[in-house]
């Protein structure tokens, strides 16, 4: 099927010709080097064109990696892909993932790595993963992102204005042997290869209007004595004054946004919306006012509406404003805010306003918004000029703008990648991500009514709960306030300084203090600690944040998530005759699909639609020869589906993989029978009492390997639970030490042959499989096991 039929099909009408274009040089073999349709001109389109050029057997990578630098749009863009893979049937559709942190590895799309997969993610998600130093993701999990990110995927940078250091880094990468292509994309990017509008395009009678339909924008300047907040409010009182409906006012900071939320709020109905918010809360507010304010939207009557933003809704985000006022940004933002602005062009005229102060402390732009005003004022008239697409394009063309300069990042070495992925260490990435003077990774915070370790091991964080904000914002929001204008919150301040909340790293909870937060930390915070409200980030809000912490796959019984079933729950507790099936029938209540399993902690029950194992307690034994087998079939399966040329290897170390569990003392931990060995079982007693701790099956694999094992075997059976890049943790028995041998320097030199992504890809290759049968084995359709197996604990 061509391009455009397949296109008409999944959307119900033409794709523009720029996309079609787009598909045919693909299909040809002909990758351009860079995209530059601008703003309202269909750019998500790349996304259609990848997953048809994969469906027609094209040459494409199998992973697209779409990265934007906008918390809000990332959702966005999320939603619209979802929205085009349920237009195929389930045989042929592509995983969609966004990337977020502390999610647990059973429900990641890393699992069914041969699969295609659309990963939506900003920069620090991505790159992250990249480097081998995932936020968020466990560590023992990192070169499982690391490898499938660094291997067969095509990243497309969106707005790439906003992502120059991950361009650098992503082309460093690229020389030092990763498999990737990379796809800027921006209006204003210069170059040979590159992909755009044509007249074709133009004689389109939509995009046309969208691209050429007026945005007369008026310039006001502000003294640094001038109230900005005020200023931003009347001009957009004068906006809806002279017939605006829906009037958006940008901010480049949250701070000020909720200032002018608060007092549009006396003037009419006023909506906030930032990229500081959790993905449950923007759903309700966007459930509330996307139909207002959605491009397609205005067909249906609009009833007035302040917006007041951030400059997330920059990129992709699919609004419609009638009217725009914004403060001050870098041309390329102040581009992309106009393109919210009378998105489809269906008014002949849209009015904006550009409000600049100057600002020495521009924690966000720093000079960018200065050397934008005075282009502005340069090639204006009286103080006005038109934003419409091919109006500023003219101007940028006849008088070049001097736009702040792109931050720089630090060359990425092979020695910087060789301490990256040892797994032995947390180096900051923020300089290869978002340049030296710029940007600040994330954090990830979590708040939970019944919190505790035990409750968040059972019913772990989920993408909908996750609160994204700056790593400097939480420290700021944990730091106490010495000054005389904070001496009114001081005891406040000071009990959120001493605050411990609990660390995920997707497969356990520890406890830290929230000072001592790392980037991409995920960090589970007690309701009670306020900081979030309806609008998301709020560090002055002291409010009990809402628990949104359940969904229709897991609920958890506990009194402070479920107040109005505190009773039940205590009676369920108290009574002796209590079993899991009236632990399920209570869950069932709270709208639980189908409860399953029944995970006891304080105070309370987690019931799940499924269950969980670990390698120490399994539901059903299963035997080392069965599992050893499978897993050695699995792995040549998968590298095979994959494109590995080692085939052979990755068999061989998944039929030794698990050699060192013939141990006698595991045998006895997992409840072994003498002559039958497991690989997993339901247990046998306590495994403290014949296994010491910190004892590792994986050494005792590789001890156990005939001396006419490879390095590479080797290297994949000691690896296969994410330790030995090039350590392994301390072992009880130096018998395990010996076995391994010059660990360090084979592992050097595997690096030389395969490099860091392509070892690390042949390493989860062996791990993944070892997943896949392992969950396959612990399938279960009948009922819930014994109550002595239901724990819920880390894969070893």
């Amino acid at each position: 099927m061509t391009f455009p039929d397949w296109y008409r099909v999944r959307h119900g009408y033409a794709p523009f010709p720029w996309q079609t274009a787009l598909a045919e040089r693909i299909a040809n073999g002909d990758m351009p080097s860079a995209l530059t349709p601008p703003t309202s001109s269909g750019k998500t389109g790349v996304i259609d064109v990848w997953l048809w050029a994969r469906l027609t057997g094209c040459e494409i990578a199998r992973r697209l990696v779409y990265v934007i630098d906008r918390r809000v749009v990332v959702d966005g863009v999320l939603d619209y892909a979802e929205g085009l893979a349920g237009t195929l049937p389930e045989t042929v559709r592509p995983a969609v993932v966004q990337l977020r942190g502390g999610i647990t590895i059973d429900n990641d799309w890393v699992l069914n790595a041969e699969r295609p997969t659309l990963i939506i993610s900003t920069v620090d998600q991505a790159g992250s993963r990249l480097l081998f130093q995932g936020y968020g993701v466990s560590e023992r999990a990192a070169s499982i992102h690391a490898g499938l990110l660094g291997n067969d995927a095509l990243w497309v940078l969106d707005e790439v204005h906003l992502a120059q250091p991950l361009l650098q880094t992503l082309g460093a990468a690229r020389n030092l042997g990763a498999d990737i292509r990379i796809l800027p994309m921006s209006a204003t990017w210069t170059g040979s290869n590159t992909h755009g509008l044509t007249g074709a395009d133009y004689a389109v009678p939509t995009l046309a209007a969208r691209l050429t339909n007026p945005k007369p924008a008026t310039l006001v300047k502000l003294s640094g004595e001038e109230d900005l907040e005020m200023e931003l409010v009347k001009q957009a009182g004068c906006l809806r004054a002279a017939g605006s409906k829906v009037v958006a006012v940008v901010c480049n900071r949250v701070a000020t946004a909720r200032s002018v939320h608060t007092l549009l709020s006396l003037e009419g109905e006023s909506v906030l919306l930032t990229g500081r918010s959790r993905p449950a809360d923007k759903d309700d507010l966007l459930a509330e006012y996307l139909p207002r304010l959605e491009a397609g939207s205005r067909a249906q009557g609009r009833v007035p509406l302040f917006v007041v933003a951030t400059q997330t809704i920059e990129v992709g985000a699919d609004l419609d404003f009638d009217g725009l006022v914004s403060e001050c940004a870098p041309l390329s933002a102040l581009r992309q805010r106009a393109g919210r602005l009378n998105r489809l062009g269906e008014l002949a005229t849209a009015p904006m306003v550009v409000v600049y102060q100057p600002r020495k402390d521009d924690r966000v732009y720093a000079k960018g918004a200065a050397l934008t005003w005075k282009w502005l004022t340069k090639v204006g008239t009286r103080n006005a000029l038109d934003f419409a697409p091919q109006a500023l394009g003219a101007l940028m063309t006849a008088t070049p703008p001097n736009e702040e300069d792109a931050p720089r990042a630090p060359l990425l070495l092979r020695s910087h990648l060789e301490v990256l992925a040892s797994g032995t260490a947390r180096v900051d990435l923020t300089p290869w991500l978002h340049g030296f003077e710029h940007g600040s990774p994330d954090v990830y915070l979590c708040w939970r009514a019944d919190w505790g370790v035990k409750s968040v091991e059972a019913a772990p964080p989920r993408r909908d709960e996750l609160l994204a904000v700056p790593l400097w914002a939480a420290k700021q929001w944990s730091a106490e306030i010495a000054d005389a204008e904070g001496a009114g919150a001081g005891g406040e301040w000071g009990y959120r300084k001493a605050l411990t909340v609990l660390r995920w790293d997707g497969e356990q909870a520890e406890a830290a203090a929230l000072q001592d937060a790392r980037a991409g930390d995920t960090l589970v915070l007690p309701c009670s600690a306020g900081g979030c409200d309806r609008y998301g980030w709020a560090p002055n809000s002291t409010a009990p944040v809402r628990d949104v912490g359940d969904d229709h796959r897991r609920v958890r019984l506990h009194p402070a998530v479920y107040p109005d079933l505190a009773d039940d729950i205590a009676a369920l507790l108290g009574a002796e005759d209590t079993t899991a099936k009236d632990w399920r029938q209570l869950a069932a209540r709270v709208g639980l699909d189908v409860p399953w399993q029944v995970l006891p902690v304080p105070d309370g029950v987690v019931v799940l639609d499924r269950g969980r194992w670990d390698s120490r307690r399994a539901y059903r034994a299963v035997s080392l020869a069965d599992h050893s087998r499978d897993v050695g079939a699995e792995a040549e399966r998968l590298g095979r589906a994959l494109g590995c040329v080692h085939t052979d290897v990755l068999r061989d170390a998944g039929l030794k993989h698990d050699a060192g569990k013939a141990d006698p003392r595991w045998q006895a931990m997992v409840g072994a029978t003498p002559g039958d060995p497991l690989a997993k079982g339901p247990g046998g007693g306590n495994p403290w009492l014949s296994l010491p701790r910190g004892w590792r099956h994986e050494m005792a694999s590789v001890a156990r390997l005939p001396e006419s094992t490879g390095d590479l075997a080797r290297y994949l059976v000691g690896t296969h639970h994410g330790h030995g890049h090039p350590l392994f943790p301390a072992a009880p028995e130096t018998d395990l030490w010996r076995a391994t041998g010059d660990w360090a320097g084979m592992r050097a030199r595997l690096l030389r042959t395969h490099g860091h992504w392509g070892l690390a890809l042949l390493e989860a290759v062996v791990r993944l499989a070892d997943w896949r049968v392992s969950e396959a084995e612990q399938a279960s359709v009948g009922p819930a096991p014994p109550a002595a197996a239901q724990t819920q604990g880390n894969r070893l």
